[in-house]
């Protein structure tokens, strides 16, 4: 699934082709795609729009239409590619046509992907129960203290709650955890303040990772120019079962964890002492 890296990799690429272009026209080719509208309705609120700017809210993308906002979310498989509107390829879910003969394709294989037009008040209710933004410049520790407070629920499915933090997936909560050397079943209730330091810096530096790789590619992520990311050369634990552990040498294990597969080292990430969050 695309996390905050590949959809803010996605984001700042569009910016420099779509932002100030008119939308001439919207063609739905699969209706499960639109969430709240019509097909008949959301085209005919996209036909004419000026796309005023790109903004990324945890997986979402949002782009900005005056007064009412496009909303993506590419959930398992979906992506975005800009090509002529005419070459529509397998897999094309929704087209949207551009000036200058440029259409922005969302193409999904799984069909999970999805898509909103609404006004920005609709827009707070849709994503208004999304925790902090990890990469903003206030994101510290008790940002997710407070996000963890009152649970006893292991560490790695909090941080994949959008609720408590926005945008961690399964491949960059593994990434920080490792870093911080924090074990994936540690509950939240026993982090100490030390850890929960160092977890914050873990996760911003994945995060980043992350995007200044062009995001991760195993099966289906792709750019926006139909190109996979690089990340995937640069992961410690995931996806590396039975591989050294970059630091000790320790082959990497894979569990489950609330039912996400979790990759990380016995020997660096051991469970903690029993040290409850104050």
């Amino acid at each position: 699934m695309p996390e905050l890296p590949e959809v803010e990799t996605i984001r700042r690429e569009l910016t420099t082709q779509i932002s100030g272009r008119h939308i001439q026209h919207a063609t739905v080719l699969d209706p499960r795609i639109v969430q709240n509208l019509t097909v008949r309705v959301f085209e005919a609120r996209l036909r004419g729009a000026c796309i005023t700017d790109l903004e990324r809210r945890g997986k979402y993308l949002l782009l900005h239409l005056g007064s009412n906002v496009l909303v993506l979310h590419l959930m398992m498989s979906g992506r975005l590619h800009l090509r002529p509107p005419t070459d529509v390829r397998p897999h094309t879910r929704f087209v949207v046509t551009l000036d200058q003969d440029l259409g922005l394709h969302f193409v999904d294989v799984r069909r999970f992907g999805r898509a909103w037009v609404m006004n920005t008040q609709k827009l707070e209710v849709l994503i208004g129960q999304l925790g902090p933004e990890p990469l903003d410049v206030d994101f510290n520790w008790r940002c997710l203290r407070d996000g963890f407070r009152g649970r006893q629920v292991a560490v790695k499915p909090a941080l994949l709650d959008q609720r408590a933090v926005a945008g961690i997936g399964n491949i960059y909560a593994d990434e920080a955890l490792f870093a911080a050397r924090i074990h994936p079943e540690t509950p939240v209730n026993r982090i100490s303040p030390k850890k929960l330091q160092n977890l914050t810096r873990a996760i911003v530096v994945a995060l980043e990772s992350g995007i200044s790789n062009q995001g991760t590619t195993f099966s289906t992520f792709e750019t926006s120019r139909g190109e996979p990311g690089n990340n995937q050369q640069h992961l410690r634990v995931f996806r590396r079962t039975g591989e050294p552990c970059v630091v000790c040498n320790q082959p990497i294990r894979r569990i489950v964890v609330s039912q996400r597969g979790t990759h990380y080292c016995p020997r660096c990430q051991q469970r903690p002492r029993k040290t409850r969050i104050n």
